[in-house]
């Protein structure tokens, strides 16, 4: 079983569960091509200048600075100062503060996450989220139906709407003159 998120909403701490990720192969499904020769699967590799086949799995990566000196510890700066590692999610209590639902309007959502738990009305919290150890946690919101609790994971953006609706004129009043001239389609 794996570790469950705990939120916080006021002195209440709910703990949910996080199911798997909805993507397009959960929505669409999916086909998987498998290469064969002589029915035996056939693996990714790199080919060597003697010939021979390097698997995938056998290359690695390394960190090493300008020199080639290997370098232990990377350091991540933001603004010149360095940066603090955010822990997980799943290591940490993540408050939720109720926010309206037109709030869905100017969230663009990456990633979908459906919730096992209880304990939340129907409506729209605001969080933060952190799969794994990061820089910068990612915004959430989180969406309580009658279906169930949702984790959706993205961007807040902020827009600034003028009106319900927006007027556009499509046809120069000026063009609807009786000399107007006539389309010649020999021309096409």
């Amino acid at each position: 079983m794996a570790k469950p998120l705990q939120f916080r909403l006021g002195e209440q701490l709910l703990p949910f569960e996080l199911g798997s990720k909805v993507d397009k192969k959960a929505l669409y499904g999916f086909a998987r091509r498998i290469a064969e020769k002589d029915g035996k699967a056939l693996s990714r590799g790199i080919l060597l200048a003697d010939g021979r086949l390097l698997p995938s799995n056998a290359v690695s990566s390394l960190k090493a600075d300008p020199e080639g000196t290997p370098v232990e510890e990377v350091q991540t700066l933001i603004d010149d100062q360095p940066a603090e590692m955010k822990p997980s999610s799943f290591d940490v209590e993540s408050p939720l503060q109720p926010v309206p639902m037109s709030e869905l309007t100017t969230f663009q959502v990456t990633d979908v996450y459906p919730l096992i738990g209880s304990g939340l009305e129907q409506g729209l919290y605001r969080t933060t989220f952190n799969y794994r150890k990061s820089h910068s946690a990612r915004d959430a919101l989180l969406l309580v139906r009658s279906d169930g609790p949702f984790l959706l994971v993205g961007l807040g953006k902020r827009s600034t709407f003028l009106s319900l609706s927006v007027a556009y004129d499509f046809f120069d009043a000026e063009g609807e003159s009786d000399d107007a001239d006539d389309l010649d389609f020999s021309m096409v």
